[in-house]
This record gives structure tokens, sequence and C-alpha cells, in this order.
């Protein structure tokens, strides 16, 4: 997924600090995807890229519902990192739950 991203990000020129937030993002998004969508529905997650004339989005879907996260458990940053890059929305339903990371491609001066 990273290296399809930054691919298709390189073709636009991204200034490289941009491109490295939004890989990071996506990964937390997708790793958040992979640990926590239990008994999927479809096994498979999905990654949708769009570019406008000055805003990237990328949207990470899974087919399963959440696992609650284990209290004991010393992790959970990925929605810090992905809000730190991005503005996102996440949005669950009984048929999956898709994060949206949403960001400028460009930093104003």
């Amino acid at each position: 997924m990273r290296q399809d991203v930054r691919l298709a990000l390189d073709e636009l020129d991204v200034h490289t600090d941009v491109l490295q937030d939004l890989l990071l993002a996506a990964s937390e998004a997708m790793n958040n995807a992979v640990e926590h969508a239990q008994r999927p529905s479809r096994p498979e997650v999905r990654v949708r890229l769009q570019v406008g004339a000055d805003r990237v989005r990328i949207s990470v879907r899974d087919f399963g519902t959440w696992r609650d996260r284990r209290p004991a458990m010393d992790r959970g940053r990925g929605a810090l990192l992905m809000n730190a890059y991005g503005d996102v929305r996440l949005v669950s339903t009984g048929e999956g739950t898709t994060v949206t990371i949403e960001r400028r491609l460009t930093d104003p001066a």
C-alpha cells in the first residue's frame, strides 16, 4: 500500500514532508483496519486515493466490526499520528469502518 501511494503521489511532485506524513497516516489506518476489524464479511481492506487540485484524500475501509482495545495495552497512538498529519474522519457501521485522511498537497508558507 505504501509503495502504491508513494508512486501515485511521486507523479504529482508532492513535497517530501507531505508525502512522508501521508504515508505514515495511511499506514496507521491500514494497521488499525488489520488489527481491529473482527469477523469481517470480506477478508480485505480497501484503500482509495483521491487527488484534487490542492488536496489529497486517502480512505481505508475494512469489512468487520471493531474489537475494543484492552486497557492494559500500552499502545494506541495510531489515531494521534493520523490526526497529526491530516484531517481524519472515521465512520463505523455494522458493515465495516472507513477512515478518511485528507490533507493539502502543499503546506502553507
